[in-house]
């Protein structure tokens, strides 16, 4: 069913969720099939204290498997930030996320991939582009994929050229509820000197492969959504350019 914040649809999820969001201390209510935050004083702040509030209480049911603390921005569906929320959060809600995703080639158009760590929640061990993540509350495309780059491949981007590429809209069902994703895609060219070197964790490893073993892998299923639909973009920029 609908989440409804501040008089605008910003999400979707179970009822059975909605029914424990409601029940009593709560600032949530159950109205007409949908779970609304009635609207009231204090705007994005009031909304993110809220959202807060029900990010617990899910992650002590057990609905919220891990707590990330990290915030991100709820956006309604004119795309006005209406407040922030817990990462982890929001797919058990169906709150939009926003990402971004980088295809490094090197000088011989090959591309550096990147294997997801085992413990990932989401896909793990399956095969990304370089580098990707969420856009955090309050920050810019560019400086979310600076801050990727730099901790999953330890790649720095300052003086290298980006290309923004494509924004891809997707949505799946995945294990933590309903996963609604804007990705901008942007395509950096590597120097010849670079070797990738994670330093977050969450890389199990890198591979270097030329465009053929990459459309083998997307078709096998080997990467994740996001990376596949993120290279195919990529690689269509470059032969467009060849």
């Amino acid at each position: 069913m609908p989440l409804v914040l501040d008089g605008e649809r910003c999400g979707w999820l179970d009822p059975h969720t909605a029914q424990r969001l409601a029940q009593a201390p709560s600032p949530f209510e159950l109205d007409g099939g949908r779970l609304l935050l009635p609207p009231g004083p204090g705007g994005p702040r009031a909304c993110s204290l809220a959202l807060e509030s029900a990010a617990r209480r899910l992650h002590e049911a057990g609905i919220v498997r891990e707590w990330r603390s990290e915030q991100l921005d709820v956006y309604s569906q004119t795309g006005r930030v209406v407040g922030t929320i817990e990462r982890a959060a929001c797919r058990p809600l169906g709150i939009e996320t926003r990402s971004v995703q980088l295809n490094a080639f090197r000088p011989d158009g090959s591309m550096v991939t990147a294997r997801r760590a085992p413990h990932k929640l989401s896909d793990p061990d399956r095969w990304d582009n370089l580098a990707g993540g969420m856009i955090a509350a309050g920050e810019s495309d560019l400086l979310a994929l600076a801050r990727e780059a730099h901790e999953e491949a330890g790649l720095r981007l300052t003086g290298l050229a980006l290309v923004r590429g494509a924004r891809l809209r997707m949505q799946r069902m995945v294990a933590e509820g309903l996963m609604i994703e804007t990705v901008q895609v942007f395509d950096v060219r590597l120097p010849a000197d670079y070797t990738p070197l994670n330093l977050d964790g969450e890389v199990a490893g890198f591979e270097v492969r030329t465009v053929e073993s990459v459309l083998d892998g997307i078709e096998r299923g080997d990467f994740t959504l996001q990376a596949s639909m993120a290279m195919l973009d990529g690689l269509r920029r470059m032969l467009d350019d060849t």
